[in-house]
């Protein structure tokens, strides 16, 4: 599963999470924070991480 917080535009972890998506033609879902949103925003990691479990 990818994401992308928000606050890492334009950073490597980010870039390669977006190429990657693009590939299969799917969108890249995005979260609040950077890098480390599992710590800096677990709430909202934690919501679209179960979000994408019952898809």
């Amino acid at each position: 599963m990818l994401i992308g917080g928000e606050d890492s535009r334009g950073e490597l972890p980010y870039r390669t999470a977006a190429f990657l998506a693009e590939r299969p033609g799917t969108e890249l879902p995005h979260i609040p924070g950077g890098h480390p949103c599992l710590t800096t925003y677990p709430a909202a990691f934690v919501e679209h991480m179960a979000k994408a479990l019952r898809a």
